[in-house]
């Protein structure tokens, strides 16, 4: 063989090392809810563009309820087959954190020299934060909301141009709009949104408290929590149905509810669903007090992965699902709030959104009154919120009084609670 020919050869096998070490490192990621495949998707391709040297796989089949991504999560934790990334709801962050399956992302953002001028919202820590250390950022971001459809408040008689965002005002509306007849229903209210989140929202926009300070028992049996029961009461009475949260999304959609409160993360759902057939208007969230806050709902994005390579090329994708770009895909598919303020404040991104959308504005506003939606402690998290749900629907469908079925929540969850 030639000098030269060994010296090619030489030089070839020199590479391969460095020509294996180049193939991309694939990332799999975990999510619940069909609504945000597209999304996702377009996110992965966006990404993959900018970072060939990752490639993202998102495991399926999808799961339909940030439960059921919960079950698995632990399911894969227990036989050592945990995705790298997940995108768990907000309300769970506090039971995958005390397991110990998300690594801590502290040291990942002390690392980023840039950290403060990318653009996040102070609440993109918050939501994730657990004893002190941040185990998630919040990604896809959804607020309680009042839907409003105009045309058939204005038919029965309500003055839709001074309509006052408070819950009083709110349920005169909807029984003016039961009066109507012809199976038009006055109002609906989601109930059974996960973890009693909106039941939150009525305690925590009046400055109540959900759990004790040490986060081991309940707080809401208290003049907040006894209000916001005689709220959902006094709107039940007004004139409402039982149905399923997709139901309310396709009656209210269909043109046949007055007032809907349910989550602001439907909003570009239900306008592609009315496509003009009737005006619709998004109002904020009665809140009830200087000190009121919101509950954060949606998506909160963890990392799994454990070896650092891959903790590095996660981070990576996090921070994408985070930054502006990844946001306003976000925003523009499914109609969450951003968490970003430079995809905001940029025209190219989402700086003209919200003056082509006003609906989306009230839920932007909102920003600033977040604070944690909370998982209830201990191991039977989630049978408490059942009891606390069918509780509710006793208030808002039969009308039962709120002291008598506070007090039967505080008795059915006492003993499912951890030992203070």
């Amino acid at each position: 063989m030639k000098l030269s020919a060994l010296a090619a050869f030489a030089v070839s096998f020199a590479l391969l090392p460095a020509i294996a070490s180049a193939e991309p490192i694939t990332i799999q990621v975990s999510y619940s809810s069909g609504a945000y495949s597209g999304v996702l998707m377009e996110s992965k391709r966006a990404f993959e563009t900018r970072h060939p040297d990752i490639k993202i796989s998102y495991r399926g089949p999808v799961l339909n309820t940030y439960e059921e991504l919960l079950q698995a999560t632990l399911r894969s934790a227990a036989i050592g087959d945990l995705p790298d990334i997940s995108l768990e709801g907000n309300l769970n962050v506090g039971i995958l954190a005390d397991r110990g399956i998300p690594i801590a992302l502290d040291g990942l953002i002390a690392g980023e020299a840039t950290w403060r001028d990318l653009g996040y919202s102070p609440s993109i820590r918050e939501v994730g934060q657990i004893g002190g250390k941040t185990y998630a950022l919040a990604y896809a971001t959804s607020v309680p909301t009042i839907y409003v459809n105009l045309d058939l408040l204005k038919k029965a008689g309500v003055d839709t141009a001074n309509l006052s965002s408070d819950w009083n005002a709110l349920s005169e509306a909807a029984s003016k709009v039961q009066k109507l007849g012809g199976g038009v229903v006055g109002g609906l209210f989601d109930y059974h949104s996960a973890g009693n989140w909106t039941f939150q929202a009525l305690i925590t926009s009046q400055g109540g408290e959900i759990l004790t300070p040490d986060g081991t028992g309940i707080a809401f049996n208290s003049p907040q929590g006894l209000r916001a029961l005689e709220i959902l009461r006094t709107f039940g009475a007004a004139g409402t149905v039982d149905m399923t949260q997709p139901q309310m999304l396709q009656a209210f959609a269909a043109g046949t509810v007055g007032i809907l409160a349910s989550f602001s993360a439907a909003i570009g759902q239900i306008e592609q669903q009315i496509a003009g057939k009737f005006q619709m208007k998004a109002v904020p969230w009665p809140i009830l007090s200087e000190n009121g806050r919101v509950p954060a709902g949606g998506r909160a994005v963890m990392i799994y992965a454990k070896d650092p390579s891959k903790q590095k090329a996660a981070w990576e994708y996090v921070k994408f699902l985070t930054g502006a770009v990844g946001q306003t895909i976000l925003v523009k598919g499914v109609g969450a709030v951003p968490v970003n303020q430079r995809a905001v404040d940029d025209p190219n991104l989402l700086g003209k959104f919200y003056d082509e959308h006003p609906n989306q504005k009230p839920a932007l506003e909102a920003v600033p009154r977040l604070t944690k939606w909370l998982s209830y402690p201990g191991a039977n998290s989630v049978k408490v919120s059942e009891i606390i749900r069918d509780q509710l629907r006793r208030v808002l469908i039969r009308q039962d009084d709120a002291p008598v079925v506070m007090a039967d929540i505080v008795k059915q969850i006492s003993p499912l609670l951890p030992p203070k």
